[in-house]
């Protein structure tokens, strides 16, 4: 099993790894700046956790996929515009 294996090219753990490092000083410098958790802060760390994956991953190659779903065929366009249903707010509070 191990023989039909890829070779794992190890430039792309030289760009996890420095992403990682990129998103948790960017997780430093927002801790220090704010103090608390923000919405900011999440997302540079569900990133670094992304990175961090990867760069553990030993996955050398990627499987592209293709799905082709049907759809029914196109719906007629419209030969008269119709009217909305509402009636004004003015009218209603009186």
């Amino acid at each position: 099993m191990s023989e039909n294996k890829p070779t794992i090219d190890t430039s792309w753990e030289l760009k996890w790894r420095r992403t990682l490092r990129k998103k948790l000083l960017n997780c430093l410098v927002l801790m220090e700046n704010h103090g608390k958790p923000t919405q900011d802060l999440m997302y540079e760390l569900r990133q670094a956790k992304e990175a961090l994956t990867y760069w553990n991953s030993d996955f050398a190659d990627w499987v592209k996929h293709e799905m082709v779903i049907q759809t029914n065929p196109p719906v007629q366009p419209q030969e008269k515009i119709q009217q909305p249903n509402v009636s004004n707010v003015d009218e209603l509070t009186q």
